[in-house]
């Protein structure tokens, strides 16, 4: 494709492929199919003539404004940078070094699928996502620019045309095993263990949007329980028969929510394909979804920390989900990569081996958190359900009572996480184990630890308890890695290790 315009230095500048309007106008008329439904029931009163000129005009509008966007679109790729001119009133010219971009990921959704284009996001770390996008290219294009892009950073020269203007036709490569592969079966494993209300949620979504079409008290609850108190069939059966209509109900929603993870799953995870990349920076290349095809690769260079996750039904039939916390952003905006998403431990070696982190041995001796991480919790919880539970049994009514028995199950879960709230330390390596039901391992390279903090509550100080915060590069700063409630004087033995 020739160049589409010339800049002041002389560099030439393209337009996005065509079919990028198509795209993007698709995706704005499914924005507003809602738009759409509401006019034709209420605004129209279910006139299918004027609705039908409105969803024209509307589409003439999108198609229009989005066609004028693409015209004032324009890029140029140059040896060391990219360029991107962007806006309709207030123009931006923004330059991006080639020595600035940390991760390029391609993304094709399914109708780029079928036209054979690709979406590139750029990131340069300095806004935690995405600093520059061409949406969208050729597949082939987008293809030939990462891989230029990562000759570039390993210092490979690439050709002059690669650069600067004529599509690049991608490298042949012989095609090898991949690292790690999920098949349908083990995506439907997978989909089992990652519980969703999901569907619950976007049928909720719907129908809030749909409301005028719905009774007035559909979303009050009270409403619903005096008409089913009202239903003669329902008075009329026995009480073993309610009980077991109430646990039907019970098994549905759980159904439905094992319905909704596998569903999930499948759009998310089809075609998992995790391969080592050699040429330019070695790293990790994965593939996955299937409606949104998404193609990225992740240095090792990059991983700051290994984790593993499972929990206790999951664990017992051996599977994990491995992770790596990574100086890159994910295209969902998470800075953890999902490397194994259902794994058994001898598949997760191999991947952890690729990045020189080491994984528990049987050896290593771990040591627990202070007890006072549940008893002191179980305490003020105790407290504050019986003063509920007394106050609303004496004004209220004396079933109340048996509010403090909640308290029993949270205590015993309390415990559950205490017990599997653990450490280790060697001479390389952090280990931190945290949750009972959400299980997870995070392995540290000691290497790559920022900033280790040590904190005191008010509750911490007569007990001389810490917890020790570690600061990891690419880190949530909402859930830092932490290890709670440990004696003062081990806390500052641990920060001696970490630093």
């Amino acid at each position: 494709m020739p160049p589409d315009a010339d800049d002041a230095d002389g560099a030439s500048f393209r337009h996005l492929h065509p079919l990028s309007i198509i795209l993007k106008s698709v995706s704005a008329i499914g924005q507003n199919l809602v738009a759409i439904a509401v006019l034709y029931f209420s605004v129209f009163d279910r006139n299918i003539v004027y609705t039908g000129l409105a969803a024209i005009a509307l589409l003439a509008v999108i198609i229009g404004i989005t066609a004028l966007i693409w015209s004032r679109f324009t890029y140029h790729i140059g040896p060391k940078e990219i360029r991107i001119k962007s806006g309709l009133i207030s123009r931006n010219n923004r330059s991006i070094p080639f020595d600035r971009i940390q991760d390029v990921s391609l993304e094709q959704k399914l109708v780029s699928r079928i036209l054979g284009l690709a979406t590139v996001k750029l990131e340069t770390g300095s806004g935690g996502g995405e600093d520059g996008k061409l949406d969208a290219l050729a597949l082939a294009d987008a293809q030939a620019f990462r891989d230029a892009l990562r000759d570039y950073k390993s210092g490979v020269a690439a050709q002059a045309s690669d650069l600067t203007g004529e599509p690049i036709e991608p490298q042949e490569s012989e095609e090898r095993p991949p690292i790690f592969a999920m098949d349908n079966r083990r995506i439907f494993i997978a989909g089992l263990f990652n519980f969703s209300f999901v569907l619950l949620a976007i049928l909720a979504a719907i129908a809030q949007n749909l409301d005028f079409l719905l009774p007035d008290e559909f979303f009050n609850p009270w409403y619903w329980a005096e008409q089913l108190s009202e239903q003669d069939v329902v008075n009329g059966l026995s009480f073993t028969a309610q009980v077991a209509g109430a646990v039907g109900a019970l098994f549905s929603l759980i159904a439905v929510g094992l319905i909704s993870g596998i569903v999930r799953t499948f759009i998310r995870e089809y075609g998992f394909r995790l391969d080592r990349v050699d040429t330019g920076q070695p790293g990790f290349r994965r593939r996955r979804g299937l409606f949104t095809l998404t193609d990225m690769v992740m240095p090792i260079h990059r991983v700051q920390a290994a984790i593993l996750r499972t929990g206790p039904v999951r664990q017992r039939f051996g599977w994990y989900h491995l992770k790596f916390q990574s100086l890159a952003s994910e295209v969902s905006g998470e800075s953890d990569h999902s490397a194994a998403p259902c794994a058994q431990m001898e598949e997760a070696e191999p991947i952890l081996a690729e990045t020189k982190i080491a994984n528990v041995t049987p050896d290593l001796e771990f040591q627990r958190v202070d007890a006072a991480l549940w008893w002191r919790d179980a305490v003020i919880l105790t407290i504050v359900l019986a003063a509920v539970s007394v106050g609303n049994g004496v004004f209220l009514h004396p079933g109340f009572y048996a509010l403090i028995l909640l308290a029993l199950p949270i205590i015993a879960v309390m415990v559950l996480n205490w017990r599997h709230h653990q450490y280790a330390i060697t001479t390389t390596q952090l280990f931190v184990r945290a949750g009972w039901w959400r299980r997870k391992l995070t392995i540290l390279p000691i290497r790559k630890v920022q900033t280790v903090d040590i904190s005191q509550s008010p509750l911490d100080h007569p007990l001389d308890l810490a917890t020790v915060t570690i600061g990891i590069a690419g880190g949530s700063a909402i859930a830092p890695l932490k290890i709670n409630d440990i004696p003062m004087e081990r806390a500052m033995a641990l920060r001696e290790q970490l630093i």
